[in-house]
């Protein structure tokens, strides 16, 4: 049975939306078994928004599960409830469950087979009504409009971190486009939250709301200075009240706030947000995994998001090296190691370009995961953009295996020095599998 591919064609969207809710009817509807919902999608930051919530309302005695795509290394992580992930016995159960009923859907159903994203909310959908979840966090896959996770009948929340260009052959071709694509996932009866400031963006976002008769808050989350900053916590102020993050990089104050936000509205009390946003941890976004040398796991894939690690390789130099002369007793002289695997599908070049920015001494170029099914960019490619944009002249080599992309460079790795895996959530995730984490 072929099937048709996401925003495949003008009319698909609401062609996969009828397979979905048809399949989810003959299971009995158990996104409708789930009391609340906080919606999240956004070009960049909707991960670690979807984090930062879930350890909130977690926080706050609720019995909250979440959802995160794409998962960082093995399937189970795309779905959490309280501090652990879904058990391999669990997922094994859900599937063993759902075989026949697939089958059955194959012998009645008028449309085509349904996604892999598809089922993997499905499966999340049952495991959530299993443990009775109080609240859902739930990440967008692509887009949003048409997004299988805007199946869901209601929410409490949605929530646009940002309007960005990623993904731009599929859900639109300009920033406008995908503004309004974003925007699909606002419904009547929910607050909306964004922290895009882009006052035309902002408009496409404010039309739906007044379609659906919804409030829209803007969260002012600009010059927020960080009190301390290292490579384990960032601690800042908002409203007079103090925060600390357990996570890399000062974008995620950013995130934070608009969290803040949220929580507010939910009336979640102030000391519960802190000890939730502390407590907070994302995998794979600048995520230390080693010190000395300082190992760094990150799942930057679009240029909005290298941007902001580029920021905070630099943050790590600057801010703290004027200060102290030193980055955890690292000389600010040390030299940056660079990994990097991206898809085909993505700005290669203005992502090398920035990444450049950090004069890196080594360069290993890989792929960027081993699945058949998707285009990984071409590795001469990469080099030949890395040696266009590098002028301090990296040592560039190319691997087929991450793995082996990562012992190499970690031999030429001094103990001062820093070692950076990015452009691709799933090079940081095949990694991460295999990396002892000694911090």
């Amino acid at each position: 049975m072929s099937r048709k591919e996401y925003m495949a064609g003008e009319t698909a969207g609401k062609w996969y939306m009828k397979r979905l809710k048809f399949f989810l009817d003959m299971l009995g509807n158990p996104e409708k078994n789930i009391p609340h919902y906080i919606h999240v999608t956004g070009t960049s930051g909707k991960g670690s928004v979807t984090s930062f919530l879930h350890s909130i309302l977690e926080a706050s005695g609720k019995q909250v599960g979440a959802t995160f795509s794409p998962h960082p290394s093995i399937i189970t992580e795309r779905w959490k409830i309280g501090n652990r992930y879904m058990s391999k016995q669990e997922f094994a159960e859900i599937v063993s469950y759902l075989k026949p009923k697939l089958d059955e859907y194959i012998q009645t159903t008028p449309y085509d087979m349904l996604s892999f994203f598809e089922l993997t909310e499905v499966i999340g959908f049952l495991y959530f009504k299993k443990h009775k979840v109080d609240w859902l966090v739930l990440e967008v896959g692509c887009g949003g409009r048409y997004d299988s996770s805007n199946i869901i009948p209601y929410k409490d929340v949605a929530v646009i971190t940002n309007i960005g260009l990623d993904h731009v052959s599929i859900i639109g071709n300009n920033k406008t486009e995908i503004a309004y694509e974003k925007s699909g996932i606002i419904k009547k009866g929910c607050a909306v939250f964004t922290s895009e400031k882009n006052k035309e963006l902002c408009a496409i976002i404010q039309k739906e709301c007044d379609k659906e008769k919804v409030e829209l808050h803007i969260s002012h989350n600009t010059h927020h200075i960080p009190s301390t900053y290292d490579t384990q916590q960032i601690t800042f102020e908002y409203k007079n009240y103090s925060y600390t993050l357990s996570v890399q990089g000062l974008h995620q104050i950013k995130n934070a706030i608009l969290c803040i936000d949220i929580a507010r509205y939910l009336n979640i009390p102030i000391h519960t947000i802190q000890k939730g946003l502390q407590r907070a941890h994302q995998p794979l976004r600048m995520e230390v995994i080693q010190k000395n040398p300082l190992i760094i796991l990150d799942g930057a894939h679009n240029v909005d998001k290298i941007k902001t690690t580029v920021a905070t390789i630099q943050s790590m130099y600057n801010n703290l090296a004027q200060t102290s002369g030193i980055i955890d007793n690292r000389p600010s002289s040390s030299h940056l190691h660079l990994i990097i695997g991206m898809s085909a599908n993505k700005q290669l070049g203005t992502m090398i370009k920035e990444l450049a920015k950090l004069n890196p001494t080594t360069i290993a170029i890989t792929r960027n995961t081993a699945n058949i099914f998707r285009k990984t960019a071409d590795l001469q490619e990469l080099k030949k953009l890395c040696e266009k944009y590098c002028t301090n002249k990296p040592h560039i080599k190319l691997f087929l295996d991450p793995l082996d992309a990562y012992h190499s460079t970690k031999q030429k790795t001094k103990k001062c020095d820093i070692l950076l895996v990015t452009g691709s959530i799933y090079l940081s995730g095949e990694l991460r599998k295999n990396i002892k984490k000694n911090i």
